[in-house]
């Protein structure tokens, strides 16, 4: 039952994710930020400048750098730079539930299963077996103080309890389960790593015949029951976040007439509105042309 919840908990996630993406990408072109400074213009981002400020930019051949934006991208994801930037106090929080909880222990879980297939042993093993342990048991207690952190600030921060929701505590609790039995499993099991690796060997050769302690499979259920409920919730934002930057905060190309972008903003413009506030009455019939070109009745 456990291989067969594996698979079925990778196949729903693969499968999730994939139509999550799909959904965004089909999305309606997004209002852009068009703020500087963007990590891609080559020679002005590190300042704040763009294209714009060049004289009859319209006329000139634009020049991005890939290095640049992906150092940002680098920064943003490994180490949340705009949280350390602009929320210094949930980085130190937000940062350990990434860092370690999520990146720690994904890196773990895939040497568990390099190791599964390589058939390492003796020497080599035991010494992947040890950097596992470490990864694992760094990533369980990072994650668990993230959780903890998070959890407190939005019990007790004004700012946050507000917009906090069931789902909201509910997610981080679940996190909170998965860290803990991952501890317990651990110092209560001798061959933890080697019982998982074992497990890993199972799910690669179709093999269900393997043994594997109750603290490791209350673990491992735990960690299959969340990657099946991982796409249906908020948490899929590591997707989105792509979208967001790309296409809304990053997005600087110029409309060009007769473009891709101008005939895409000329059929949403065409669109019928069915906003109720009295300063829009569109009610179906109204194009967002006429809405934005007609004299508003004082």
């Amino acid at each position: 039952m456990l291989i067969l919840l594996s698979y079925a908990a990778v196949v729903v996630f693969v499968v999730g994710a994939v139509y999550r993406t799909w959904k965004i990408r089909r999305m309606p072109m997004h209002l852009r930020w068009e703020l500087a400074p963007v990590p891609h213009e080559k020679g002005k981002a590190y300042y704040g400048g763009s294209y714009f400020e060049d004289h009859e930019w319209w006329t000139k051949r634009r020049e991005k750098s890939l290095a640049n934006e992906l150092w940002y991208m680098f920064q943003e994801i490994v180490f949340l730079k705009g949280i350390w930037k602009h929320k210094r106090d949930l980085w130190y929080f937000s940062f350990p539930f990434h860092f370690g909880g999520l990146y720690l222990v994904g890196a773990s879980v895939g040497l568990l299963f390099l190791g599964a297939i390589s058939g390492l042993n003796g020497s080599f093993a035991s010494v992947l077996n040890i950097l596992i342990e470490v990864l694992l048991g760094t990533g369980y207690l990072m994650g668990g103080f993230g959780v903890l952190g998070l959890l407190y600030r939005r019990l007790n921060d004004p700012d946050v309890k507000p917009f906090s929701t069931f789902a909201h505590y509910f997610n981080l609790l679940f996190l909170l389960g998965i860290y803990a039995s991952g501890l317990y499993a651990m110092f209560s099991m001798q061959r933890f790593v080697a019982d998982l690796t074992g497990f890993a060997v199972s799910l690669i050769t179709f093999n269900p015949d393997f043994e594997l302690a109750a603290p490791a499979v209350l673990h491992v259920f735990l960690a299959c029951a969340f990657l099946i409920y991982l796409p249906f919730t908020y948490m899929m934002h590591f997707i989105a976040k792509y979208f967001f930057y790309h296409d809304i905060r990053w997005n600087d190309e110029p409309m060009t007439a007769g473009g891709k972008m101008e005939k895409e903003v000329t059929r949403l413009l065409g669109q019928k509105t069915t906003w109720s506030a009295p300063h829009i009455n569109g009610q179906g019939k109204k194009t967002w042309v006429d809405v934005a070109t007609e004299e508003v009745k004082k």
